[in-house]
């Protein structure tokens, strides 16, 4: 059964509530408040009344953190059931479950199985086991192909990804300790701003 950890939604609505993970054990690496904070400051105002899809979900940390926010629905892609059901969980702690949909599944074949689904989103966020970087490549690959508006990935500093994948191209890149995130643009999406650019 899952419990409640010490995980808290940084901002929104939902500022300070904790999400429900599971018990000890479990190898979830959930994104750090400060990563967190930096990217929603970069995505700003795309996130309102935004479709999201949250890839390699864990127990929702980013998903959720939308919601707060102002997003319209995530849809919560993860392999591990426990996780899953601990983002349903979350969803019925929060009163949200008619913005939420966790997927139980492999995020390539996931990704490969609902194209229409993965275009129609505003931004997908890629988060992959650091280890699982061959995975993280092949989901990647198969974003590319008919992509969301934006792509960020969460990776290791010392990971570099392609300037182009299919049909998405890499806008800004940001460092956070051991963490980079790389945000990727659909070539007719909106702008991001660049590291120390000002929004328009």
């Amino acid at each position: 059964m899952p419990t409640t950890a010490q995980t808290r939604i940084t901002a929104g609505e939902w500022r300070g509530r904790a999400l429900v993970t599971p018990r000890g054990g479990r190898d979830l690496r959930p994104t750090t408040s400060l990563v967190r904070l930096a990217l929603f400051n970069i995505l700003g105002d795309l996130v309102e009344g935004a479709d999201l899809l949250d890839l390699y979900a864990g127990a929702g940390t980013v998903g959720f953190e939308a919601l707060s926010r102002g997003a319209r629905r995530v849809t919560f892609v993860e392999r591990d059931r426990a996780a899953a059901e601990c983002i349903r969980a979350t969803a019925e702690k929060l009163g949200c479950q008619d913005r939420v949909s966790a997927q139980v599944a492999e995020v390539v074949a996931w990704l490969r199985a609902n194209p229409r689904t993965v275009e129609a989103a505003d931004v997908a966020f890629l988060d992959a086991p650091y280890k699982d970087e061959q995975g993280s490549d092949t989901a990647l690959r198969v974003l590319g192909e008919r992509p969301p508006a934006l792509v960020v990935c969460e990776h290791h500093r010392a990971r570099r990804l392609p300037e182009a994948i299919g049909r998405l191209s890499r806008v800004r890149e940001s460092t956070y300790g051991a963490t980079r995130l790389t945000i990727l643009r659909r070539d007719d999406a909106a702008h991001i701003p660049e590291a120390g650019e000002q929004p328009d």
